[in-house]
């Protein structure tokens, strides 16, 4: 009890004690008192009770409204805190403060409840329109690339951020590319693939992670900051680029959102000493497949390096074989109920031929197919990618932020800043328990300036194109051309 509630008790205490004692001392002092006398006092002993009673009743709702009302301004979710030395429970963050801490424990079911199905449908309408920017985005990443992976959907959490952020034409570039009207609208859609694809349970992982350091001589917009945290579910950290414990700080968080998968490109990362700010943004993934490989052959993989002795993954089942414009495609079900599309390209196509034929957009359409008791059979593999972006961004139409004299962050400082730097890493592995990957994304601010069927053999023993996909968002694109 705070000392203004005590003080309220302690005097609505003080009051009965003394009227009570008056009633009941005045009757017990005077013998002569009579009997009709004692009577009334009594009554009135009984009503001045019931009275103080109803006043402490007042009293207490009182207390409880101004202790409600305090706990509503002093909600970590409405207001930016102090800021604070913060110790992560994961990793040792100790060389930065913290400004305000995202609550990322959120996913669709806990926050629709029993509108999830029906948010899911604006989920499915966000993702179809998100088809054409994830397409356009994923063949510019692994233009002339053989085996890589990418995770578009990190890059878009990645660049949301950045939108909000930035004021003008800045953010108009960015809002065009990624094909939405508003920065509204953006917020709302982000908020919801970030929803959907969030989960930690029996069936698998799949984290995003959001967060952004500032300078801390650097004056931000405290607003700037709110939404960063509550539509971006984004936590604010603080401190010095020029010492070595941020930097720590800031790659400790990498890694502890990757579960460590990717900490041989984190940590090689170059922070500039006078770096203004970074926004980063994570994904980890880790699910089993729905129906388990249980078995295994010897085979080859014929890739572009060569021929190499290889052990497949084998299992059968009844299932869709997909065909497109120069492949043939199949895709598999994870524990968390997302599909894993393989695609072969058809004789004398590449693994970039596939990637220019506008795969979401071929996942999400009508498609030509045919049902076969299909035998499938997967090496295992394991792709990376760690690479600038900055000037694929730029390519697409995200110039202005990258040019000083342009870009406008007045959404976040007043200070002259722009993009320097965008770093894109990422990894994925498939064995037969299942897949596990991960991925960052850092922007970098500077100063500025039932039938019988036939059967169906989809073996992977050449270079192919592989998808991760929820509902239409990919997760991660990649292909492999080699494997070891």
């Amino acid at each position: 009890m705070d000392d203004k509630n005590k003080y309220l008790y302690d005097a609505t205490a003080h009051i009965t004690e003394t009227l009570i004692d008056n009633i009941i001392g005045g009757t017990q002092k005077d013998p002569a008192v009579s009997e009709r006398r004692r009577k009334g006092a009594f009554i009135n002993r009984r009503s001045l009770i019931a009275a103080v009673l109803a006043l402490t009743l007042v009293v207490t709702a009182l207390a409880v409204t101004f202790s409600i009302k305090k706990a509503a301004v002093t909600d970590p979710h409405t207001t930016r805190p102090n800021v604070e030395p913060f110790k992560g429970t994961a990793g040792d963050y100790s060389g930065a403060l913290y400004m305000c801490l995202a609550d990322v424990s959120f996913t669709a079911s806990n926050v629709y409840g029993r509108e999830y199905r029906k948010v899911q449908k604006t989920y499915r309408q966000n993702a179809a329109e998100l088809g054409a920017f994830f397409d356009k985005l994923t063949q510019k990443l692994l233009e002339g690339r053989e085996s890589a992976v990418v995770s578009p959907v990190n890059i878009y959490m990645a660049l949301s951020m950045l939108a909000e952020c930035t004021s003008g034409t800045s953010r108009k570039q960015i809002l065009d590319i990624i094909g939405v009207s508003s920065i509204e609208e953006l917020r709302e859609q982000s908020k919801i693939i970030w929803l959907y694809n969030s989960r930690d349970d029996e069936f698998g992982k799949s984290l995003l992670g959001n967060s952004v350091w500032l300078s801390s001589d650097m004056p931000v917009k405290e607003n700037c900051v709110e939404i960063l945290k509550n539509d971006h579910y984004a936590s604010t950290f603080t401190g010095n680029f020029a010492s070595d414990e941020y930097k720590k700080a800031l790659k400790q968080w990498l890694s502890d959102q990757t579960c460590g998968l990717l900490d041989g490109f984190i940590n090689a990362l170059d922070i500039s000493d006078d770096t203004r700010a970074v926004l980063a943004s994570t994904l980890y993934y880790k699910v089993k497949w729905a129906i388990q490989y249980r078995e295994t052959e010897e085979g080859v993989f014929k890739g572009t390096d060569g021929r190499t002795d290889c052990v497949f993954n084998k299992k059968s089942f009844t299932s869709e074989i997909y065909y497109g414009d120069g492949f043939t495609a199949f895709h598999d079900t994870l524990s968390d109920g997302n599909s894993m599309w393989f695609f072969l390209p058809d004789y004398g196509k590449s693994t970039e031929d596939v990637i220019k034929s506008d795969l979401i957009s071929f996942i999400g359409s009508e498609k030509t197919s045919k049902t076969y008791d299909v035998t499938v059979r997967m090496p295992d593999f394991d792709v990376d990618f760690n690479e600038s972006i900055i000037d694929i961004l730029y390519a697409l139409g995200v110039t202005d932020c990258t040019i000083s004299s342009k870009a406008d962050f007045s959404g976040l400082t007043d200070d002259d800043i722009f993009v320097n730097q965008i770093i894109h890493a990422a990894r994925f592995k498939a064995d037969k328990e299942g897949v596990e990957g991960a991925a960052f994304t850092e922007i970098h601010l500077s100063n500025g300036y039932a039938e019988d069927h036939k059967d169906y053999d989809f073996t992977l023993d050449k270079p192919f194109v592989f998808m991760v996909v929820n509902n239409g968002v990919p997760l991660f694109t990649g292909t492999v051309s080699n494997i070891q």
